[in-house]
């Protein structure tokens, strides 16, 4: 029986064990914690009214290529396309833009040179033998200043054209005197020292300020001018040779490599005078640049990887315990022109929050002419939201592609929302409803009272009651000290009990009264069996 009632008791302690278990966890999850919901929006001045603040644009990459501004309430960013010409190098040279200047190769100069209103011209006489200068030459030089830096435009075409004549003394060799040999010499004459013969070049070059790089671009030498039969002492106004666009573009380009800004041009005329004769003469009576056309044109390459942003920084969501439950990201878009999806099918609109990409990216070509919501029901942007730093948002155009574009285009940007909605959980009791605080107090409570119980019931209550006064006298065996529990003898437990039944009918006692006997015959029913307990030992223990 005594084993059967522990097993219940202890049944009846792990029920209440696990029930304190389950009212804790109830607590902790649902009422010692309070959940608390936020949502608001995170931007300032989302129709960019002016001023703009706290709204500001960043550029990474050419900062050439983009512009941004605010326009009617809109956040513009401007791909700055751009193209341009240059012609200043046109008709006929003259004295304000050329300058005369010698050919380092060749630095004897003709007998008589110039400017006038026909263009560059020279002429000289070469006499045999008392003229050591038989290769004279004349540069006319001019220097360029492009209006634009060519890092950032490309040349699209370029064309150039250069105008001479030319007239000799024409004199067949073999006469007598000297006066008879003032012929220009060429291969077709008859001249006693054959091989080599006179000739005039006329050429253009192109170079940077140093000359590091020279590049001649157009030319004519003669070949027959002098000859004497059929005689040739004259060419009239003629266009060099030229290089082909592509070779002139090339140069060109590596010019504006070399200085963005800056490049000359050359105009010369050098002659050469060779001894066919003893006592030669060689007259070149007039030698002209007429004219000299550059033109060139370029369009603006905007930059693969060029960034323009629209910024704003927000607060901080703070706290221990905070969860992001969402995060959605509406704004507004156009463009001023359909985008050249031809020319930059990549280019497209990026979201990023603190520096973290939106995985959801906007095709530039797909923008509308009209100002439409990006995505109706919004961007969600929950996982790029971040606790206890300051949330940064950007809108960034970002040009995938190099191209080449000759005017300017806008994106324009409005009404711009990042709602966000957390949760912040809270859990100070002191702040807690007084539901939850009293919940609390009688959870502890009963702790406390399970405990104790357990304490006792494993020490004393899990005996049967004579088991315990037994255990408890057990106890003070082991004391140095006499019991507090007085032991009797057992005449005086006998007298103990006899007086106190004869004190429960003594107001009751008459002479020869019925009750009377009746009680007197309990007491004494119950003394006789009082007087069958054992006896106690003085020195304590029960015989």
């Amino acid at each position: 029986m005594a084993s059967r009632c522990r097993i219940c008791n202890f049944r009846i302690f792990i029920f209440s064990f696990l029930a304190l278990v389950l009212m804790f966890n109830i607590i902790l999850t649902s009422g010692y914690s309070v959940r608390i919901p936020h949502t608001r929006e995170w931007l300032e001045n989302n129709s960019f009214e002016v001023p703009i603040e706290p709204w500001y644009s960043t550029v990474e990459g050419d900062s050439s290529d983009v512009n941004t501004e605010v326009n009617l309430g809109k956040a513009d960013i401007q791909i700055l396309g751009d193209s341009g010409s240059f012609s200043d190098v046109f008709g006929t040279p003259n004295e304000q833009d050329w300058v005369n200047l010698t050919n380092p190769a060749f630095p004897s100069l003709p007998d008589n040179f110039g400017i006038d209103n026909y263009g560059c011209w020279a002429n000289h006489t070469w006499i045999d033998p008392d003229d050591p200068i038989q290769a004279p030459s004349i540069h006319w030089q001019r220097n360029i200043t492009m209006p634009v830096n060519m890092f950032d435009y490309k040349i699209t075409s370029a064309s150039l054209s250069a105008i001479y004549n030319a007239s000799v003394t024409t004199s067949p060799g073999g006469a007598g005197t000297p006066n008879d040999y003032y012929g220009v010499d060429t291969p077709e004459d008859t001249v006693a020292q054959p091989g080599d013969y006179d000739t005039v070049r006329f050429y253009v070059l192109i170079s940077d300020f140093e000359d590091n790089e020279i590049y001649e671009v157009a030319w004519y030498q003669s070949v027959d001018l002098g000859q004497d039969d059929p005689e040739i002492s004259n060419i009239t106004d003629s266009l060099m040779n030229t290089v082909v666009e592509e070779a002139l573009i090339f140069y060109l380009t590596s010019l504006f490599e070399r200085d963005n800004f800056h490049f000359k041009i050359t105009l010369g005329i050098r002659i050469k005078c060779v001894d066919n004769f003893n006592y030669d003469r060689d007259r070149w009576d007039s030698l002209r640049i007429k004219s000299c056309n550059l033109t060139f044109t370029y369009e603006k390459i905007i930059n693969q990887f060029t960034k323009v942003s629209w910024n704003q920084e927000g607060d901080a969501i703070e706290g221990e315990n905070i969860q992001i439950t969402g995060g959605n990201l509406k704004f507004k878009h156009k463009v001023s022109e359909l985008w050249p999806f031809e020319l930059s099918p990549n280019s497209e609109i990026r979201l990023l929050i603190n520096n973290n990409s939106h995985f959801e990216t906007i095709k530039l070509n797909l923008a509308s002419l009209n100002l439409t919501q990006a995505k109706e029901e919004g961007f969600n942007v929950t996982s790029l939201i971040q606790t206890n730093i300051s949330i940064m948002f950007s809108i960034q155009i970002y040009i995938a592609d190099e191209f080449l574009f000759d005017h300017e285009i806008s994106i324009a940007l409005d009404d711009i929302f990042l709602e966000i909605s957390y949760v912040e959980i809270r859990s100070d009791l002191v702040n807690e409803p007084p539901f939850f605080r009293a919940l609390l107090i009688i959870a502890l409570t009963a702790a406390a009272a399970i405990g104790t119980y357990f304490v006792l019931y494993q020490r004393i209550l899990k005996y049967p009651i004579p088991v315990r006064k037994v255990r408890k006298y057990r106890r003070t065996l082991d004391s140095i000290n006499d019991p507090k529990t007085k032991i009797l003898d057992r005449g005086s437990i006998l007298d103990k009990i006899y007086q106190k039944e004869l004190s429960k009918s003594s107001k009751y006692l008459k002479p020869k009264s019925t009750e009377a006997t009746s009680e007197s015959i309990q007491a004494k029913s119950k003394l006789e069996k009082a007087s069958n307990l054992p006896n106690v030992k003085s020195e304590g223990g029960i015989e």
